[in-house]
């Protein structure tokens, strides 16, 4: 072969395997952006009972609800900041975006709260709790893993209560049972991500990875006007929940989809049909590594949504008693009951 002619062999070469790579990359920033709208899957908006008084619930994205009375308040997780994906995906030290908690904590006009409960300990749930309650005159409220995060914090230790093993704290008219669970399981023999405990004060910054499930808690709020549970992951521990009823449930569904349609069913059965729920909630299905108010669901190929909803209005059709599955909107309150 002469030298003209293996320079356009090679530059040819060097074309097709350019072809391909801009083919990998079109292929997946396409996968990346096709994401369900969840406005318009058909689910509809939780609306408010009619009436004054009673209690409403603020969804703030993730697994962050704003529950009040109109007395009293309390707040699941707290979590406002937004690691990005390159510190998620690299494992990155991350820490708590104070100025962003701020302006969260002030746009939802949240300027004192009685408890922070992290459902579980990951960072998407748990690493801001400490900085939350330290500006609203909160206690934070689980695990000791939770509790760690919150030493971590600087939250002063009479400003911690740690439920090994569960159990139930009054905060004004509310009095709150924590019921311990499991998360959704990432693998086959049901562990979940980052799994283990949080052995000792995290202190941030400190890798996405530090903050380690630690245990998960269904929290059940029980009200004289009614009650309500928070399921925050998609995962459960069989008849856990028996004897407990609610009037309403938040259902964390982030990953149901990667666990199949027979695990959607028993997830169902073992939260909604054992409390007797009559309206269910979906939560934990939008992208967080997303600016914070910023609600887009995650990417099909990651968790599809429209699929887990679809399943979800299908276990609704079939109860034999009717339950509404609504969608909660960011940062607009609901009055429950």
């Amino acid at each position: 072969m002469t030298r003209p002619l293996r320079w356009t062999a090679l530059r040819w070469t060097g074309i097709g395997l350019a072809a391909v790579a801009l083919s990998f990359v079109l292929v997946g920033w396409w996968h990346w952006r096709d994401r369900p709208d969840p406005a318009s899957l058909g689910i509809p908006e939780a609306t408010s009972l009619p009436g004054e008084g009673g209690v409403t619930l603020t969804w703030l994205g993730v697994t962050t609800l704003l529950i009040d009375d109109g007395e009293t308040r309390l707040l699941s997780d707290g979590f406002f900041s937004r690691p990005g994906l390159l510190e998620v995906l690299l494992d990155r030290p991350v820490a708590p975006d104070l100025a962003g908690i701020e302006a969260a904590l002030s746009a939802a006009g949240i300027s004192r709260v009685a408890a922070v409960m992290p459902v579980h300990s990951h960072y998407d749930h748990a690493m801001d709790s400490g900085e939350v309650a330290r500006r609203t005159g909160a206690v934070v409220v689980g695990s000791e893993s939770t509790a760690n995060a919150a030493r971590g914090a600087g939250l002063a230790e009479e400003r911690i209560v740690v439920l090994p093993e569960g159990g139930t704290r009054r905060f004004g008219r509310f009095e709150v049972t924590w019921v311990v669970s499991r998360h959704w399981p990432l693998t086959g023999d049901g562990a979940p991500p980052m799994p283990g405990a949080i052995e000792e004060p995290l202190v941030p910054p400190a890798p996405v990875s530090a903050w380690r499930e630690g245990g998960s808690y269904s929290i059940h709020v029980a009200h004289p006007a009614g009650s309500l549970l928070i399921q925050g992951s998609a995962g459960y521990r069989s008849g856990a929940l028996q004897g407990l009823g609610a009037d309403v449930v938040v259902l964390g569904i982030g990953g149901l989809t990667r666990s199949g349609p027979e695990h959607a069913r028993r997830y169902w059965r073992e939260i909604v049909e054992t409390t007797g729920a009559r309206r269910v909630l979906p939560v934990h299905y939008d992208d967080f590594t997303r600016p914070y108010g910023e609600i887009r669901a995650f990417p099909r190929r990651l968790d599809d949504l429209e699929t887990s909803l679809r399943w979800l209005a299908g276990f609704a059709d079939e109860a034999a008693q009717p339950v509404a599955l609504e969608r909660l909107v960011f940062a607009r309150p609901v009055r429950l009951f």
